[in-house]
């Protein structure tokens, strides 16, 4: 796989969802993105909030800008990983990005089979706190897909 389709877009729009709405039964949104962030396909459940939509659009573009999953940026802004040097954190990010930039989990890079990121899915809606269902375990289940047989 060297770049994403709407094909497989679906395909993993669709995994989510049954992963969602089997496992954790509760709607929510979930977005993929390509290479450049650009929204390929979105989808809301009946029944997620208004603002999931957008929240996973911009988790998805997060995880292709960095590279790396939305939960290890979410880190960043921990007060407990604040170091010696004054800024030494990522506070001053929040807002950068022209607003787009989400350090909520949920996101996640999609990368091919020599590990070059050519897109990225999110995930919103699955209130935090309830053990292995989240809004990581959904966009997990919707990259799964894409690798099954």
């Amino acid at each position: 796989m060297k770049e994403l389709t709407l094909e497989m877009a679906i395909k993993a729009l669709e995994a989510a969802e049954r992963w969602a709405r089997d496992v954790a039964g509760i709607p929510c949104s979930t977005a993929i993105v390509d290479k450049a962030g650009a929204v390929i396909a979105v989808h809301r459940m009946d029944g997620a909030a208004m603002a999931t939509t957008d929240i996973a659009i911009e988790k998805a573009w997060s995880a292709v800008a960095f590279k790396i999953p939305t939960l290890m940026m979410s880190r960043w802004l921990d007060p407990r990983n604040v170091g010696e040097l004054l800024g030494d954190h990522a506070l001053g990010m929040v807002g950068r990005g022209k607003g787009r930039l989400c350090f909520i989990p949920g996101g996640i890079p999609i990368t091919d089979d020599d590990g070059e990121v050519i897109g990225g899915i999110g995930n919103s809606g699955i209130p935090s706190g309830v053990g292995d269902i989240s809004d990581t375990s959904v966009s997990q289940a919707g990259i799964s897909a894409l690798y099954d047989a």
